[in-house]
């Protein structure tokens, strides 16, 4: 049953009963009212007749004195006179109809409630009787007259007061329905939904106390949101577990790292996660979180579902009820050292690699200046010595001048390989000239040597204070690669790009061959020596070849480590 159905009902009601309590009133004071008013007839009539009767009396014909009178007389209200002789039954006279509103009674039920119950009067004269019977039908029907203008005047009123009623209640009650209907769109997950401000100051209390609360838990869903997406998008692992340390919730992060899913571990005891060895350790790890005891950054190892030992960083701490301040359970955080320690072994090893290269480089360098100032002057010393011995046997000793002559070209062959080895172990230029200028005379070179390729060189940025390393580096890759050119490559056009940014050099060197070669070989000295120079810089070298478009070499240094 509708609240509106119920008010009105219970107006019906009430009205009701109020107009069943006036009804009784009414009914009383009508009985009442009644009662004394043939009361007061009755003895007005019995008085009159008593004097009429005396007079009757003494005019000593009585009987038709009687009779004349009352004819005379006529009908008097509230009372029924009838006349009789002292031994009939039928009475000799009656009093006549009444006329006041004849034909009509009052309904039986209602004279019963109200008509008043009297014993006729008896008057006694000679040789008759006069009998006085209270009436009181017409003043029953001018109170039922009465009752039925109250009741018609009630009933109409009824009608319009249920009517008024059940019109403002309805109008009061019509925001209701928008009540209902944003509670249902919150039912269904819609928490953007709003009252307006109604008219009704209660109804409008509820409209500011409901928007409050949408306001609030839209808050509390967005930071929920943000909880739940930070837990599930998070690198750490992280776990929940009841205080007997069964896992209750397990984000994609631990998924990934243990290898259980989150249906394979729910409800399982964290020591499935943990060796043999440290099972202890997660006893202890229970009771501190028991105790509300964190604990922060502990590097200890687990067991992933493969039964490998990894290492991970743990935290973890209690979950308290805040409406019980106990705690329920745990949640656990756990940070996959193995890369940390992989990464930590490969700056190592870079590192290592780096002074690795440099004391190469400072060898190869400390070679070159060996064989330039030692082996240079030696092969120098031999054939100014062939020179000598072939001027001087010219004439008397030409076996001696050939051998002297073969001894001078073949040093001369040891002085230009030597100078080979010489460039190859250090390059000279880079000392005296720089980076910049080197590469400039390098690619002058190359176009000299091969006029049917069109060369290129592009430098944007300052090379100037670049480290030994960085410099030797990038020179022997563009020798490397223009070398490759040449021998391989088949090409018409060859572009050399050296640009520098903030934090990086970056190489490129494209030709227009048949780029056939997609990467770097896995074996050999040129492009592989290279990359491995490059990965000692902490730098990178990709080759992509296009075949029909040509080949590019693309090398990265980080020069702001050098």
């Amino acid at each position: 049953m509708s609240l509106r159905l119920r008010i009105n009902l219970l107006i019906t009601v009430l009205m009701i009963i109020f107009a069943a309590a006036l009804g009784k009133m009414i009914i009383d004071d009508a009985r009442n009212s009644i009662r004394e008013e043939i009361e007061a007839g009755t003895k007005v009539t019995v008085q009159m007749l008593s004097s009429v009767v005396l007079l009757a009396e003494m005019s000593g014909a009585p009987r038709p004195f009687l009779l004349s009178f009352l004819q005379r007389l006529g009908h008097v209200r509230a009372n029924d006179i009838r006349f009789f002789d002292a031994t009939d039954t039928a009475p000799v006279y009656r009093s006549p109809p009444f006329q006041y509103k004849a034909g009509r009674d009052a309904p039986d039920w209602y004279a019963n409630l109200v008509a008043p119950r009297f014993a006729p009067t008896t008057i006694l004269l000679r040789g008759a009787r006069l009998e006085i019977v209270p009436e009181a039908s017409r003043a029953t029907l001018d109170a039922w007259d009465d009752f039925k203008r109250l009741l018609m005047l009630g009933g109409l009123f009824f009608v319009l007061i249920n009517a008024l009623v059940f019109w403002y209640v309805s109008r009061s009650l019509r925001p209701i329905a928008q009540i209902q209907k944003a509670l249902l769109a919150m039912e269904g997950g819609r928490m953007d939904v709003t009252l307006p401000q109604f008219r009704v100051p209660e109804l409008r209390r509820v409209s500011e106390t409901f928007n409050r609360m949408t306001r609030a838990l839209r808050e509390a869903m967005a930071d929920n949101r943000r909880l739940a997406l930070a837990v599930r998008q998070s690198s750490d692992a992280i776990l929940i577990h009841d205080p007997d340390g069964r896992i209750s919730f397990w984000n994609p992060a631990a998924e990934r790292l243990f290898g259980y899913s989150h249906d394979a571990i729910f409800g399982k005891a964290l020591g499935t996660l943990a060796p043999e060895s440290r099972r202890e350790e997660v006893r202890q790890q229970l009771d501190a979180v028991t105790r509300r005891e964190p604990i922060d950054n502990l590097v200890t190892r687990r067991l992933t579902r493969e039964g490998t030992e990894i290492d991970i960083a743990l935290s973890a701490g209690p979950v308290v009820d805040p409406d019980t301040d106990q705690v329920v359970g745990g949640i656990v955080s756990c940070r996959d050292l193995s890369a940390h320690n992989r990464a930590q072994a490969a700056e190592s090893e870079l590192r290592r690699n780096r002074e690795l290269a440099q004391v190469v480089e400072a060898e190869r360098r400390g070679i070159a200046q060996e064989l330039h100032d030692e082996l240079g002057q030696c092969v120098t010393a031999i054939r100014s010595i062939a020179e000598f011995i072939g001027q001087r046997s010219h004439e008397a000793m030409p076996d001696v001048h050939a051998a002297a002559q073969n001894i001078k070209e073949i040093s001369g062959r040891i002085y230009d390989g030597m100078h080979a080895i010489v460039r190859r172990l250090r390059p000279t230029r880079l000392d005296s000239v720089g980076l910049e200028d080197a590469l400039k005379e390098t690619v002058a070179s190359w176009a000299a040597r091969n006029p049917r390729i069109e060369w290129k060189l592009e430098i944007d940025g300052n090379l100037d204070d670049l480290g030994e390393a960085a410099n030797v580096t990038i020179y022997r890759l563009v020798q490397e690669g223009l070398t490759n050119v040449v021998r391989h490559a088949d090409a018409s056009r060859t572009v050399v790009t050296l640009k520098r940014d903030a934090s990086s050099l970056l190489l490129s060197i494209r030709d227009d061959g048949h780029g056939r070669v997609t990467g770097i070989p896995d074996s050999g000295f040129g492009l592989v020596g290279m990359q491995e120079r490059m990965h000692a810089l902490g730098g990178s070298l990709v080759v992509d070849g296009k075949p029909g478009i040509g080949t590019e070499i693309r090398a990265v240094i980080p020069i702001e480590r050098h």
